[in-house]
């Protein structure tokens, strides 16, 4: 199995939009699921697979479709590089080596989040959160208007 990180694309071999039975397929049994309620966004249902250290978002509706993608496995990789290995700057370079450029970030004010950091590429909808400097978690997803507009 590839854990490979794709950009507005998906992991591996899965493709944003795909259903739960074929992420099952790729992934295995979920260890846990749980959703989450809001009425004015609808809700979503979050599959996790604890051995493999990826949790799968699906929208729930009708026909629930992956919208988004976290991982913590250190052996994650993207644009064929160990994500996990890379520092902050480095994991900068390789988003913008690679096309994206629309960054932001943000030091998280929780005492839960005590010494976190959000680096987001916008246009590539991707979140990289460090952990006292080291890359500790992954979440990518896909602009839900263009999920949405091909299922029309």
């Amino acid at each position: 199995m590839k854990l490979e990180i794709k950009p507005l694309e998906g992991f591996g071999v899965l493709e944003f939009g795909a259903t739960p039975e074929e992420v099952f397929e790729y992934l295995g049994q979920p260890d846990e699921d749980e959703v989450f309620e809001d009425e004015e966004e609808g809700d979503t249902t979050v599959y996790h697979f604890w051995d493999l250290q990826v949790s799968a978002f699906f929208e729930n509706e009708e026909e629930p479709g992956l919208i988004n993608i976290e991982t913590d496995n250190p052996d994650a990789t993207l644009f064929g590089k160990q994500i996990f290995t890379l520092k902050e700057d480095e994991v900068i370079k390789l988003m913008k080596d690679n096309g994206f450029s629309e960054i932001d970030t943000e030091i998280m004010e929780s005492e839960e989040d005590e010494n976190e950091k959000r680096v987001s590429f916008d246009d590539a909808m991707i979140d990289f959160f460090f952990e006292d400097d080291k890359l500790s978690a992954v979440s990518w997803g896909v602009f839900l208007e263009d999920y949405e507009d091909d299922e029309e």
